[in-house]
């Protein structure tokens, strides 16, 4: 494979940049071009049950540090770089969904919203009563399902 300017070492993926079995810790470098920052956000949530995660900026890469909340060896430590290399490409393809079909998401948004109000075009009685609201600016709760819970054993008052 040939890259732009002749150099070999430019960094086109994930790298590990070191691993440390004794205290079970994984350096990971990253091409900044490679993913946006959110999509890295997203895929180190995924691992902060497993590893407690830095992630940090230098140059055009970004270095992610995982240290395990267990001790764990060598192999495992490799399994959760290519894991966190799955969900970072997980990660990227939600991202590109979402941005494709935002408009389809804001359209069903409201249109759950519109249906809960009288002029919804929904259910006839919306929960929203935008010609008389009330001090809250919903309709009244004749079932006292909004009342809150007090008392002995979760009676309520």
């Amino acid at each position: 494979m040939i890259f732009p300017g002749g150099n070999l070492n430019l960094m086109t993926h994930s790298q590990i940049e070191s691993i440390d079995g004794a205290t079970s810790t994984l350096i990971l470098a990253l091409d900044t071009e490679l993913y946006p920052r959110d999509v890295l956000y997203a895929a180190a949530y995924v691992f902060i049950d497993r590893a407690y995660v830095l992630l940090d900026r230098q140059d055009s890469r970004y270095v992610v540090r995982f240290r395990a909340k267990r001790p764990i060896d060598e192999a495992t430590m490799r399994g959760m770089a290519g894991e966190f290399e799955n969900e970072l490409l997980a990660q990227a393809l939600r991202a590109r969904v979402a941005k494709a079909n935002q408009k389809l998401i804001e359209d069903v948004t409201a249109l759950a919203i519109g249906g809960a109000t009288a002029r919804g075009g929904g259910a006839a009685d919306g929960l929203v009563d935008l010609d008389n609201p009330g001090d809250d600016g919903f309709v009244a709760d004749p079932g006292g399902l909004g009342a809150p819970w007090t008392g002995e054993k979760g009676r309520r008052e």
